[in-house]
């Protein structure tokens, strides 16, 4: 069988796997879901690129490259049970959502499970003679199996670090407003992020287990030990609600404690070094952490009033289309429309009734989620005088109440 053979079969492998098969459908139901939502709740689709499965494919390539040189070039195997428990182990994460799917949550559960597994369950257990074939650490003694803890946990801490350097600098800037009535019967928006993305990570497996399943499989050898090489789709995604910040304030906010995370599991990896059982501790470190970190944006967005909610002074935007005359205006969410065309906005009906008097110009005074006033202007398309690309907190209260 020829190398590009070998080459194709290998990518077949990785499309087929769970974690690949179930992040594509995830994406893709993600934005069916948020088309049948604008449709039908927003009475008009704010963003009609497909931004979901963009991001699903592009925003891990660079990182899923640079992690896989740096696997192989260090040296970083890892085993088939360990990958196979992931694949579980995501799947089972799925249930509770996007929030749960990164590798600080799905690597160190599976890792640690392997382990404690390995530690309390005798070598004449049920799974014991398979493990042994799949030449897993875990069962073997506590040295080596510490050291396969250690080969996931640094992997998990390359994947944080990447995942916080990706959010950065990704541009998470669809807000699909959402909507909810307080306890005094208000309505306010709210905004549900879920950036999923996938990273391809090329890992090193020890032993001869896919040439037993596959004898085409390319192996090659260091010393007396045989690897193989696997091309592992890793799923990252978040998922936290927005309601009392600007979604750019909470994705800043969560990343600056992810970061504060990584700090800590960089030192504990430094203690890996004197005593392989910090790796242990380490994705104990990173699966809690990562809990808390979560646990403190929901009590950011608790102790905070309500950001998209009514104002005395206009109308509240919840929504811009982009490449719209409000996008060129520079309006954003969270802003309110105080006068449309020297009109006094209390309703959304008086926004349309000045656009229409009004053909071929707009000029709106904005109050700015600071509270600056500002004038902004734009010519207006002729064809559509009164669509500005704009959702306000008033059309949805109007729909509600129809």
């Amino acid at each position: 069988m020829t190398v590009l053979q070998n080459i194709g079969l290998a990518l077949v492998l990785f499309f087929i796997q769970p974690t690949f098969l179930i992040g594509l459908l995830l994406a893709f139901v993600s934005k069916s879901r948020r088309y049948k939502y604008s449709r039908n709740q927003l009475r008009a689709v704010i963003y009609k690129d497909n931004f979901e499965i963009k991001r699903f494919f592009l925003w891990g390539l660079i990182p899923g490259l640079v992690l896989s040189l740096i696997s192989l070039g260090v040296g970083l195997p890892v085993t088939i049970d360990w990958i196979i428990l992931y694949h579980i182990v995501t799947l089972l994460f799925l249930g509770m959502g996007y929030r749960f799917l990164h590798p600080v949550f799905t690597f160190s559960a599976s890792a640690l499970a392997l382990f404690l597994y390995g530690q309390f369950v005798s070598s004449e257990s049920l799974f014991a003679p398979l493990l042994s074939n799949w030449n897993s650490p875990f069962i073997q003694e506590d040295a080596i199996g510490l050291e396969a803890i250690q080969i996931i946990f640094i992997l998990s801490l390359f994947l944080l670090l990447s995942s916080v350097l990706t959010m950065h600098i990704g541009k998470l800037v669809q807000f699909i407003p959402r909507f909810l009535k307080t306890k005094r019967g208000k309505m306010v928006a709210r905004y549900r992020m879920n950036p999923l993305w996938l990273v391809p990570l090329l890992v090193i497996i020890p032993g001869e287990t896919f040439t037993q399943l596959f004898e085409w499989w390319p192996v090659f050898s260091i010393g007396n030990q045989t690897y193989s090489f696997l091309i592992l789709p890793v799923l990252i995604g978040f998922r936290y609600t927005v309601q009392a910040q600007m979604p750019t304030q909470a994705k800043n906010a969560l990343l600056k404690d992810f970061v504060a995370l990584s700090v800590v599991g960089v030192l504990v990896f430094a203690a890996t070094f004197w005593r392989l059982e910090a790796a242990v501790a380490g994705l104990i470190i990173l699966f809690f952490g990562g809990v808390y970190v979560l646990y403190k944006h929901r009590l950011r967005e608790r102790k905070w009033s309500f950001r998209f909610g009514p104002d005395q002074d206009g109308l509240r935007v919840v929504g811009v289309r982009p490449n719209s005359p409000a996008d060129k205006m520079n309006i954003e969410i969270g802003d309110v429309l105080v006068e449309a065309n020297q009109v006094k906005l209390n309703t959304s009906e008086d926004l349309i009734e000045s656009l229409f008097n009004h053909r071929a110009y707009c000029k709106l005074k904005v109050k700015r989620i600071d509270n600056e006033l500002v004038i902004v202007e734009t010519a207006i398309y002729d064809d559509d005088p009164h669509d500005l690309g704009i959702i306000t907190l008033e059309d949805m209260s109007v729909a509600k109440t129809d």
